[in-house]
């Protein structure tokens, strides 16, 4: 089974979450704050503690239902505080305990390959993030009201979702086809001239922190979509920046993202060189190559705040960055309350028009 830590405040003993704003661990019960290398070092020295006694059991097979169900591999998790198994997907690397609300962090599940090289911690809290989401659907025309329901928004969720970054230096060569025009007039006639181009573009671009979304479960063009990130706030992969919020680990390898790392440095290669070319019209890129040099793949985990509401069956998904507060989702559309409004449009319109036909036919 997979340990399971929970930070308590050295001063009372209260559960300690991290505080997005302070980037420190808060503890809501005394007030105090601790950053997350103090509590490191002191949970390092604790683990040191217990593990000088050791005790001999007897072996004990306990009989155990399969761990795949379903297709699905499950894990099970205990709640250091009231003591409740949890199960949940086998990716799932720390959860909140649902029967007590008891911020937990499992750390195996986070040991060897899997560890993190880096991490972005939340700078948007949830408080915040609800704000962003009402902000934003307030440009939502017709919106329905369970999007406005404060329960339901409060069921938002603040996940670490995994992610490998792609380094590399890039050697490209574009050309294209371009057209420019000149116009002019004389006392007859108006005249267009059209000249004929090919471009040739040729240099290197340097990458660094090409995200690639690492869980299945994860939608990539919502993930994508709350781009970008700052990584001047990337700091070394702590677990206590994971008090009180989810976290996946990845369920699609490096290797498997590779693809996806190509076409976006393709794509956004083409974009760097075709920003030099806007002085002409009717540009057409004819042939590309890029290559590849000096690439380097690390382990992320990036801050996404997540929401799903249903709405006549159907599951409508949001997602905030957790560091920006930028919202990515769509809004569906209340057919009733759409038609209500086109009817008061039209009632008004009809009655401004029999007036005008009253007065005219006076």
């Amino acid at each position: 089974m997979d340990t399971v830590q929970s930070y308590k405040c050295p001063c009372c003993g209260a559960p300690l979450e991290f505080n997005g704003n302070s980037q420190n661990l808060h503890c809501n019960s005394c007030g105090n704050e601790f950053s997350a290398e103090t509590m490191k070092q002191l949970s390092d020295a604790e683990t040191q503690a217990r593990g000088a006694s050791k005790y001999d059991w007897q072996h004990y097979e306990p009989r155990s239902y399969t761990n795949n169900v379903g297709g699905i591999d499950l894990s099970k998790y205990t709640c250091p505080s009231c003591g409740a198994e949890i199960s949940g997907d086998d990716t799932l690397g720390s959860t909140v305990c649902p029967y007590c609300g008891n911020a937990t962090i499992v750390k195996g599940q986070f040991e060897g390959a899997l560890r993190p090289d880096y991490i972005i911690p939340f700078k948007t809290d949830k408080k915040a993030a609800v704000e962003a989401f009402e902000n934003d659907f307030k440009n939502a025309p017709f919106l329905p009201d369970e999007f406005k329901d404060k329960r339901r928004i409060e069921e938002m969720a603040g996940v670490y979702v995994p992610f490998w970054m792609f380094d590399c230096d890039c050697d490209a060569g574009i050309t294209y086809s371009a057209n420019r025009y000149s116009y002019w007039s004389d006392s007859e006639y108006d005249y267009t001239k059209t000249d004929y181009y090919k471009l040739i573009r040729s240099g290197s671009v340097g990458f660094a922190n090409i995200p690639v979304d690492g869980s299945k479960k994860a939608d990539d063009s919502y993930t994508e979509a709350v781009e970008p990130y700052d990584y001047k706030d990337a700091v070394e992969f702590n677990p206590a920046y994971l008090s009180g919020f989810l976290a996946d680990k990845y369920d699609v390898s490096a290797e498997d993202s590779i693809g996806r790392a190509n076409e976006r440095v393709k794509n956004s290669t083409e974009d760097v060189f075709a920003s030099t070319t806007r002085e002409y019209s009717g540009v057409v890129p004819e042939n590309t190559n890029v290559s590849f040099s000096d690439g380097k793949i690390r382990y992320a985990l990036l801050p996404i705040w997540m929401l799903n509401i249903k709405y006549k069956k159907n599951n409508f998904k949001f997602a905030i960055n957790g560091q920006t507060g930028k919202v990515v989702g769509e809004y569906p559309v209340d057919k009733g309350k759409k038609w209500r409004y086109f009817s008061k449009i039209a009632g008004i319109a009809y009655a401004a028009a029999a007036i005008t036909a009253w007065f005219l036919l006076r």
